[in-house]
């Protein structure tokens, strides 16, 4: 299975290493990339508001690349069943925790 969505997390992390986008390898904030897509100001994905005020994000494996300058590799997006058990696990431990 291939993943074809960079999470605000990650990409908040490899943003904040040295790249064109971030010469200095400031601190980048996952805040700071949510708040970069609601207001189209980083041009590698989506916001949208959902009917209940809160947000569903889409960042692009290509134009993360293209904008940041950072590659990822093709088997950083392959998935293993251990991985999707997991998230598996964790989705209904946190529907769980509601």
């Amino acid at each position: 299975m291939i993943k074809m969505n960079l999470g605000v997390e990650e990409a908040a992390r490899l943003m904040s290493t040295k790249s064109k986008m971030n010469p200095h390898g400031k601190k980048i904030t996952p805040q700071f990339v949510r708040l970069g897509l609601q207001q189209k100001a980083l041009p590698i994905g989506s916001a949208t508001l959902n009917p209940g005020g809160t947000y569903t994000y889409y960042i692009s494996p290509k134009l993360f690349q293209e904008f940041t300058g950072i590659k990822l590799t093709d088997d950083y997006f392959e998935y293993t069943e251990k991985d999707i058990k997991k998230e598996n696990i964790e989705a209904t431990n946190s529907e769980h925790s509601l």
